[in-house]
Order: structure tokens, then sequence, then C-alpha cells
């Protein structure tokens, strides 16, 4: 009984501090420039696109919780375009360091996980052979951007992965670096986001 009070005297306590905070709900998209390291590959220019919910606890800081889709890979000297696919679980902590204007920097942690090797992915396929990419991804992006009063937003971002794409398995290139270095994911994002003000005036 008592670990019930308390988890209901918390849930409360947050529910009552995030409904006097501004909120807001809507979606995130613009173009992935992506490259794996040490794979001897050039950029490839592709898209990304999602769903985002911000709250904005004070003029200087908001929360913005992420869910998406992104298109990452790159192309080797033989014009071969790698495609790796992912769903994207994200949290971006935004610094508004000049809140007049809605200047913020962003520092955003997240995991991906490749389409092609999830169910998803087998029953576009008919089959079930992969993309021989890792099936998780961690990692970190940074930025900043610009946030208008109309729930309109720039946004730059420079992401990183943490987990080696390929671990090993991958040597269709038949390089000796796919064997002796890892692969990781490399992306500036650049795009715009849009938000509906959910908060009650």
């Amino acid at each position: 009984m008592k670990n019930l009070l308390v988890t209901l005297l918390f849930l409360l306590v947050m529910n009552l501090t995030f409904s006097q905070n501004k909120k807001g709900i809507g979606l995130r998209a613009g173009a992935n420039i992506s490259n794996l390291t040490n794979a001897d590959m050039d950029v490839k220019t592709n898209l990304y696109l999602g769903l985002i919910y911000q709250v904005r606890f004070s003029e200087l800081y908001a929360l913005q919780p992420e869910l998406g889709y992104s298109n990452q890979g790159g192309k080797t000297r033989g014009n071969n375009t790698i495609y790796i696919e992912y769903i994207t679980l994200a949290v971006s902590n935004k610094f508004f360091v000049a809140p007049d204007l809605g200047f913020y920097l962003s520092v955003t942690p997240g995991i991906d996980f490749d389409i092609d090797d999830t169910l998803i992915g087998f029953a576009n396929r008919g089959d079930n052979h992969g993309n021989d990419a890792t099936f998780v991804d961690l990692n970190f992006s940074f930025g900043f951007g610009l946030e208008l009063k109309n729930g309109l937003s720039f946004e730059a971002r420079y992401k990183r992965g943490f987990i080696d794409v390929y671990s090993g398995t991958f040597n269709s290139f038949e390089s000796e670096l796919y064997e002796t270095q890892n692969q990781f994911n490399t992306v500036f994002q650049l795009g715009i986001n849009y938000q509906f003000n959910l908060t009650k005036k």
C-alpha cells in the first residue's frame, strides 16, 4: 500500500509539473548526408522524417522525445549505394542560448533499429536475409537550430554512431578495412520542424 501511494504521488507531481509547461507535438523532416567511417566511401544524400513531442520547461530548456525514420549509408567508389534504413528513438535536449530569438543548441542521445533485419524488412522482401548490418546502433547528436514563434524550426545536427555497423561480417568490398577497423555511422542532418501548440491559453 505504501509503495502504491508513493507511485500515485509521483505520477500526480509529474502530471502537475508537465501541465504547467508549454507543450507541442509535430513533425521533423530533412536531408541526411551520410557516410561510414573507415569505409573508403563517398557520402550519400537521402532523407529523415519523424514525430516530435516537446515540453518547454523554461525559457532556457526543452525536452523533445523523437520517433522517426532515417536513411543512412554511403556510396562506394564504383557508385554502388549502400542503404541502411533505421527506425530511430531519441531524446533531444534543447538549450536556448538566445530565447528571445529562438536560437538553441541541441544534445541528442538515441538508439536506431535497422529496418532491413526486422519483420518489416523480411515481409517486404519475402525472404529471411537481412542487409548484414548490425541490428541496433547507439548514437549521439549535437547541433543548433532556430525556433520561431509560429511553430516552425530550422535545424542542423551532426550524428555519430558508436556500434560497428558490420561487426566484422560484411566483406563485400574486398577490403582489409572491414576486417581490421570498425565502421561507424556518420550523418549531417539539415531540416525543418513544425510544432502544434498543445498548451491551453
